[in-house]
């Protein structure tokens, strides 16, 4: 199996709030392993720097949806979704 793509990667972000609820990374990546099909090579792949891909991956997608105004972040290092009607965080 191929490495997934950023898209569905925010998806699998998207999934693992909706189950849980505003959560910090380690229960979103824990979530994500348990409940989404993650390629193999994602999982025990590492970056140039040791890091794992895996996580480097869930954190860009977190990004990209913080940008995009889909989740927010209610104190520090917690994800949570954004309410449709939410005002952006600062």
């Amino acid at each position: 199996m191929t490495a997934a793509s950023r898209q569905t990667y925010c998806k699998w972000v998207v999934n693992s709030l909706k189950a849980l609820g505003p959560s910090r990374p380690k229960a979103v990546y824990d979530w994500i392993r348990k409940n989404e099909p993650i390629p193999s090579a994602d999982l025990t792949g590492t970056t140039s720097d040791g890091e794992n891909l895996f996580e480097k991956n869930v954190r860009w997608a977190r990004f990209d949806l913080a940008k995009a105004g889909t989740i927010s972040s209610p104190s520090r290092g917690v994800w949570a979704l954004r309410s449709p009607s939410s005002p952006p965080s600062p």
